[in-house]
């Protein structure tokens, strides 16, 4: 194996939205020679999968009128966490930023819509990104190049150098040719977060069991906390997990259901199976045919992650009978941004879909579904004792009659009976985004050792880091995850480029 020596000011170790953020920031305030290590073949990350971007008084919210106040927004998001497992001084410092950056990509040429993630949300912090997370990594990555930032793919970072004042010295990496040596003088950790690494999840996270399937990028295997704390820094907030579903694990549940009819614009309307099993008009059970939830609840994306997975094996049944279908099919689903157009973005609910029925059924008993005239069927299926799954229906049918749920208080409006047959049952799973905690930063994204003194010279963004998120997604402030990446990167990029002149000052001052 060859050895390569290189020299920058500052490395960047991985290259998705918190590390190009970071990368961008930096070099719009004359840092001239960054490099960006990202371990796969482009410069992407989770950031690639994104829809949208939280932000608090930005340019947009603004422009319509929308009072979305920076204290507010902290006071929900402490409140949420409950003062706990988060530094409120980093929370405050990422809303601070957030509507700056929003106004800092509208310039770049992106372009974002305000858009509800659940029924009368309030304020509207989501912006949503047109082109998605696509578009977003493109005007990073091209932003970038323009300014003379080297991104290295297929080049991950294997280990960290402190030189002999404990200062942040270098970076070793491994490419197709050998290992890379790459003498710099500050480094960034955005390797993202750790829901890729079952070791790390099944040590840090006591309810996290192998049925639970992840959905994010491969990278997020937690390489730059163990780089980290290879060199001293300290954890914080690890073991929480960013559950959602129920999603469903067959190829043929994620086939394309053509409805009878176009948008305005002619694309076809297309919806998959596992939309289905998020309607709160339906009944949920666990593999043992027991309910366990309002299914109602909140209507938000990651609202039930965190219940299906108590379940046994995380495991939940959607269950529904022809009446319910019927009435998606006229009236079309309740759930925001359920059905897409045929480029897939998202739209609202309420949109009738002729044909439903006739696609469901086509489906029938494939994979995660299974129709039948019978509970009895149904429940065999399941692997549940026929008897407890009728009485959870009769139980449930008598509720909807009273339009009272003495159980779990479900909204009247989504009570329907489960009683003309076909009926149907949809097997869902809890799916992981990715693990929060990592690595120690304070509110200037500087890394801490576990004597809480600073790193000089080392910093972490994004999901790499810890202490900004508590034990569950904060869905009210929809769309922080890429907005931390995206603002931690921008202030660690920043505060980098301080750092260095700080450090030149003080070496001119020495002579």
């Amino acid at each position: 194996m060859t050895t390569k020596n290189l020299s920058a000011e500052l490395v960047i170790i991985g290259g998705g939205g918190a590390g190009l953020a970071a990368a961008l920031a930096a070099a719009e305030n004359n840092c001239k020679n960054i490099i960006v290590l990202e371990k796969a073949g482009s410069a992407a990350g989770s950031t690639a999968m994104a829809h949208d971007i939280f932000g608090a008084e930005s340019p947009v919210q603004k422009r319509l009128g929308v009072d979305a106040r920076k204290d507010e927004l902290f006071k929900m998001a402490m409140e949420w966490a409950h003062w706990t497992k988060i530094n409120p001084r980093i929370v405050r410092a990422f809303i601070d930023k957030s509507g700056d950056t929003i106004g800092w990509l509208e310039k770049k040429g992106l372009r974002f819509e305000l858009i509800q993630y659940f029924p009368n949300q309030v304020p509207l912090v989501r912006h949503s990104v047109l082109g998605h997370g696509h578009a977003l990594m493109k005007t990073l990555r091209d932003n970038c190049e323009n300014l003379g930032v080297k991104i290295l793919t297929r080049t991950p970072g294997k280990r960290l150098v402190r030189d002999g004042k404990g200062r942040i010295g270098g970076v070793v990496a491994e490419s197709k040719k050998g290992e890379l040596t790459i003498e710099c003088k500050t480094v960034v950790i955005t390797t993202g977060g750790y829901g890729n690494n079952k070791e790390m999840l099944k040590k840090h996270c006591p309810y996290y069991h192998d049925s639970i399937t992840y959905d994010g990028p491969p990278s997020n295997t937690g390489d730059g906390i163990t780089m980290a704390t290879e060199i001293g820094a300290a954890t914080s907030g690890m073991g929480a997990l960013n559950l959602h579903g129920p999603f469903l694990r067959h190829k043929s549940d994620s086939e394309v259901m053509k409805m009878d009819a176009e948008w305005t614009d002619g694309g076809p309307i297309r919806i998959t199976l596992w939309l289905l099993a998020w309607e709160p008009e339906t009944l949920w059970v666990n593999k043992t045919g027991r309910r366990f939830i309002d299914e109602g609840y909140h209507l938000a994306f990651f609202a039930f992650g965190n219940a299906v997975a108590l379940q046994p094996d995380g495991i939940c049944y959607t269950l529904f009978d022809s009446t319910t279908l019927q009435k998606m099919e006229k009236e079309g689903l309740i759930r925001p941004g359920a059905a897409s157009r045929a480029n897939w973005l998202p739209v609202s609910a309420a949109t009738p879909l002729p044909g439903l029925e006739r696609e469901v059924q086509r489906l029938a008993n494939k994979g995660d579904l299974k129709i039948s005239n019978s509970w009895n069927e149904i429940a065999r299926w399941m692997g549940a004792a026929p008897d407890i799954l009728k009485a959870t229906v009769d139980e449930y049918n008598a509720a909807c009659d009273q339009k009272h749920d003495g159980l779990f208080v479900k909204d009247p409006r989504y009570l329907l009976p489960l009683r003309i047959p076909p009926f149907y049952a949809i097997k869902g799973h809890v799916a992981l985004c990715d693990a929060y905690g990592g690595v120690k930063i304070n509110e200037n994204m500087e890394v801490l050792d576990t004597e809480d003194h600073l790193i000089p010279g080392l910093y972490a963004a994004g999901s790499t880091a810890g202490c900004w998120e508590s034990e569950s997604y904060c869905y009210r402030l929809t769309g922080h995850l890429v907005g931390f990446a995206l603002n931690s990167g921008r202030i660690a990029g920043e505060n980098a480029v301080q750092y260095m002149s700080k450090s030149v000052k003080s070496l001119a001052g020495a002579y």
